[in-house]
């Protein structure tokens, strides 16, 4: 980690002390940098841990016009402070470098990379990929947007890190080198950051600057469209696919398979996808298929992500509340919807971070018998369906699903917004469903 020299002659500022900052200060201190820190809360999450851990750090707390970020010679950014902020952009314009932990990660690191964005399945993808690598007896890393902060990885010893990337992240990257790299897919999100949907997607392709292997979804053009050359994943037609061969179903390379689908305990068919992500992007690793076979075996998946909660008198009851965005309750409800059967009850609402919520209104109408909306932005999905109700919160929301739920139906959490009105995040919205559902046991 040689370039850490070249930190120690600069003065450095870490701007943000939520998660992501407090993982870059503890870094920097812990190879003898200190750096200042910065956040525009008067108080900010990690103010009792700074004053316990890092008392001799200079700290600004409040307005960031006050804390003189032109007059330092870099600023390491917590994500979620945009780089158009005023203070930020003048310290740019007067040649700050402005960078992010991903970008530090990047400079310090020399072990193989495989890294994923996306609007949905970031975390599924990832997490199956670094089981995969482990079945086949290697040291995994696996961090960044999905909770693990990237510079703690570095002390340990791993021969692979496996990166989750948020188009936040993306943003401040441009040195990280990837021998895999996929966008597994876009839909408008964040569109409170972005000035358009146009500069979401150029963030999100920033992962493609420096990758051996792309990997894109051959039925999402806005994941490739800036790509040269790369390898497609696509339930059909793509590089990576599920074919048929003698009565079964398998995953398969350009028509030869590989593994059978029945080996993946994961349901739906964009767990398909995502297993065939999985294969497309470590194949430059070359691993026996033996690993693949145990990974897609022993892997049920993550929290929040259709889980199935209960099944109660023949109603299921599905939490999806990481579907925080359009794109992912669509892929929700068709993976979940029955032939020509609208038998799902959805639950939606929350903060829709000013994303265009129309495209939900096919599938709701082909899929849904009812619609129970919540939250700040809840009313803006009455229109998409015919029989769709405002409710006070998720807890009248899930009395009223079960009121009118019937044997085979299913209730779905799937808010297609984030949940901030209402909760800390949207591990907090799951719980509290998951302990709805469980009263109703």
């Amino acid at each position: 980690m040689k370039y850490l020299e070249t930190l120690r002659g600069k003065h450095i500022t870490v701007l943000g002390l939520g998660i992501t900052g407090q993982g870059i200060v503890r870094f920097l201190l812990s190879h003898g940098i200190t750096p200042k820190i910065v956040d525009s809360r008067p108080v900010p999450p990690g103010a009792d841990w700074l004053n316990h851990n890092a008392p001799d750090c200079e700290a600004v707390f409040g307005s960031l016009a006050d804390a003189a970020l032109a007059h330092t010679d870099m600023i390491i950014i917590s994500p979620g402070i945009p780089l158009f902020d005023a203070s930020v952009a003048q310290a740019i314009s007067q040649g700050v470098e402005v960078i992010g932990d991903i970008e530090l990660f990047a400079r310090l690191n020399d072990k193989p990379v495989v890294a994923v964005t996306g609007s949905n399945g970031k975390s599924t993808v990832v997490t199956l990929t670094a089981e995969v690598l482990q079945a086949a007896g290697m040291r995994v890393g696996l961090g960044g947007n999905i909770g693990t902060s990237v510079l703690s990885l570095l002390e340990s010893e791993y021969d692979v890190y496996v990166l989750e990337l948020s188009s936040f992240q993306l943003e401040t990257t441009s040195s990280l080198q990837c021998t895999s790299a996929m966008i597994l897919n876009i839909t408008e999100d964040h569109m409170d950051r972005y000035p358009d949907f146009a500069a979401y997607c150029e963030a999100k392709h920033r992962i493609y600057c420096n990758v051996q292997n792309i990997v894109f979804n051959g039925e999402d053009v806005k994941t490739f469209a800036k790509a040269k050359s790369g390898v497609s994943v696509a339930l059909t037609g793509g590089d990576y696919h599920v074919c048929e061969k003698d009565g079964d179903m398998f995953f398969a390379h350009h028509n030869q398979a590989l593994l059978p689908v029945k080996d993946l305990i994961l349901p739906g068919k964009h767990n398909q996808f995502n297993a065939l992500a999985v294969l497309a992007l470590l194949a430059p690793f070359k691993l026996p298929i033996a690993a693949f076979t145990k990974a897609f075996g022993a892997f049920a998946g993550l929290p929040h992500r259709c889980q199935l909660v209960a099944d109660v008198n023949g109603v299921r009851y599905f939490n999806d509340s990481k579907a925080t965005n359009v794109g992912a309750t669509v892929a929700a409800i068709e993976s979940l919807c029955a032939v020509e059967q609208r038998n799902i009850i959805l639950l939606v609402g929350g903060d829709a971070k000013g994303a265009d919520i129309s495209s939900l209104k096919q599938p709701i109408q082909q899929h849904c018998k009812a619609l129970f909306c919540f939250g700040k932005d809840g009313e803006k999905f009455l229109p998409l369906h015919r029989n769709s109700h405002v409710v006070s919160d998720l807890s009248a929301a899930v009395k009223a699903a079960t009121s009118i739920s019937t044997v085979g139906d299913i209730v779905l959490l799937a808010p297609a917004c984030a949940s901030l009105d209402m909760y800390p995040n949207y591990m907090a919205r799951g719980d509290e469903f998951i302990r709805l559902v469980e009263d109703l046991l």
